[in-house]
């Protein structure tokens, strides 16, 4: 998956990019169907961290925010949200009609 950091008003040590990689790595188990992604992680008020994660699907991109305390929450919090939305969004594509009774014999 091709994944495009920034950081805005610091800079993110390779650890932090090293485990958003594999975080967002793991997120293909809730959607297969993900052809990029892009994360924003900011650092603009004295005691705010800001994440957000937009997520490019087939037809549409799912995006997520967080502000916390520090950047590895504010991390956690946005990719819960994002896999909330894949959830979701993997049910909506999955065709969940019953079988017409004609086709069954």
């Amino acid at each position: 998956m091709d994944i495009q950091f920034s950081a805005r008003h610091f800079n993110a040590s390779a650890g932090l990019q090293d485990r958003i990689q594999e975080e967002m790595d793991k997120l293909a188990k809730f959607y297969p169907n993900i052809t990029g992604a892009s994360v924003i992680l900011d650092h603009e008020v004295e005691h705010q961290r800001h994440c957000e994660i937009s997520v490019n699907i087939t037809g549409s991109v799912v995006v997520a925010s967080a502000d916390e305390e520090n950047m590895g929450k504010a991390v956690d919090v946005a990719l819960e949200r994002v896999k909330t939305q894949l959830k979701k969004a993997n049910e909506k594509q999955n065709d969940h009609r019953a079988q017409p009774l004609s086709d069954l014999s």
